[in-house]
Order: structure tokens, then sequence, then C-alpha cells
């Protein structure tokens, strides 16, 4: 059963637009370590509006671990790190296990 990885992004002020371009190089990175994109949002009314919400799957929870050790080490994905933070403010992940009745197997 496939896992999925929510990730919401608190943009530093007027820097949302900046983020959102960043968005195929992103996807292409999480494919690169055996991600597949699932959906980007951004919120639009309630709390935390303005924050960039990301889903990704994986097939299981070792398949994901992996990716994050695989990425800690890679040039590509550090300089990634190293162009966006100056337009993140905050940032908060968790991995979510879908219930029997979930339209997301």
């Amino acid at each position: 059963m496939s896992i999925y990885v929510g990730t919401q992004v608190v943009p530093t002020p007027g820097s949302l637009p900046g983020l959102l371009a960043q968005g195929e190089r992103y996807n292409k990175l999480v494919e690169k370590f055996g991600g597949k994109p699932v959906g980007g949002w951004t919120l639009s009314l309630g709390q935390g509006q303005g924050t960039l919400a990301l889903l990704v799957s994986y097939p299981d929870l070792t398949a994901y671990q992996a990716a994050t050790t695989k990425a800690q080490t890679d040039a590509e994905f550090q300089k990634f790190v190293v162009d966006v933070s100056p337009l993140v403010a905050g940032m908060n992940s968790a991995v979510y296990t879908p219930a029997p009745t979930s339209a997301l197997q």
C-alpha cells in the first residue's frame, strides 16, 4: 500500500510566486528519488492562508526513507534547498497511510 507525504510550506512575505515557480524543479527531484507528485495547492481560505501544500506518494515507508537518505547527499537536491531557503519561513511534513475507505490507496 502506498504512503503519502504531505508538506506545508509557509512562504516568506511576497515569496509565494517564487515558490510556485520552483514546482517543476521540485517534481523532477521527487521523481528522481522514486516519489510521485500527487498535487500541489495553495491554501486560499482559513488558517494558513497563503501556505503551499504538497502531496507526494511513495510505494511504502521504506521507499520514502530511502528517498530522504539519497536526497541528503544529492548535489542537485542540496542546490534546490539552498535556492529556495530564502523563500521559506517555515515548513512541516507528515506521513499519511490511507484509511480503508480512502480513494487514494
